[in-house]
This record gives structure tokens, sequence and C-alpha cells, in this order.
């Protein structure tokens, strides 16, 4: 029993972690700094910071003004974060879809631009050939943003 609750433990460090990652990627492609984003969601700049390294959880309401204030879809924020050993979170469509409705969530990670970030979410929603379609979009943005 005592191993089980554990490694629930470690899972939910690897979540807060990737997701802290995320947010800082986003933060990042504002061109916001930690002090900035803190002064906007009305905390510490060391609470930010923490949030960020998935240290602590961040609450659902401070995800939401997060999201909110970057224009960035919350389910983005989400999509592709382990959940489980092996398993990803769903798209925002969620299980209605098969699991190749998520083709555009395999190109996404925590370095991509909010922009990407925004049509990738979009990109979920729309059937699977133009999922493909847009991940080619997809693709150019990215390399965009690391060339």
């Amino acid at each position: 029993m005592r191993r089980a609750a554990d490694e629930d433990r470690k899972r939910r460090r690897e979540i807060d972690a990737a997701l802290g990652a995320r947010l800082r990627a986003i933060r990042e492609n504002h061109g916001l700094s930690q002090a900035d984003m803190a002064l906007k969601l009305g905390i510490s700049t060391n609470q930010w910071g923490r949030h960020e390294a998935g240290i602590n959880r961040v609450p659902a309401s401070r995800l939401l003004l997060f999201s909110q204030f970057m224009q960035v879809d919350t389910t983005a924020l989400f999509a592709g974060l382990p959940t489980e050993q092996g398993v990803t979170a769903p798209s925002a469509a969620g299980a209605a879809r098969p699991a190749s409705a998520s083709i555009a969530d395999a190109e996404i990670n925590e370095g991509s631009s909010a922009l990407v970030l925004r049509i990738a979410a979009a990109a979920r929603e729309l059937p699977e050939a133009r999922q493909r379609t847009l991940l080619a979009v997809i693709r150019a943005l990215k390399a965009e943003d690391e060339g």
C-alpha cells in the first residue's frame, strides 16, 4: 500500500513539473519575467517560481487567470501532460474521439509559442484530415520559434 502511495506522489510531482515547465515556456514566449507574471496574478514572485518549478501546485483559479491573460486555451495547458505512467492527458474532445484525434499534440511541447498552442487547441476540434493539414503549419511555426 505504501508503494502505491509513493508512486502516486511521484506521478503528481511529474505532472506538476511538466505543467510548470509549460507555464514557464508560455510566459517566456510572451517576454514576461516571473515578477511580471506574479504581479499580473496578484501573487509573490517566489510563489510563481514555485509553480513553474512544480514545487507548489497551481490552483485552478490561477490557471484560469493565467490562460486568460496569456490568451491560451486552458485545455492546451494540459494537453499531452502525463496523467499516469505511460498515459497522456486527452485532447479537449476527450473520449468522444479516437486516439488519433490528438495528432497535433504529438508535435507540441513546452517550448511552443502561445500562437502554436492556440492553433493546436483549435486543431483538436477538427476532423483528422484537417488536423494533418494544420500539423504542417504547426511544424513550420515550431521550426520558426526554434530557429
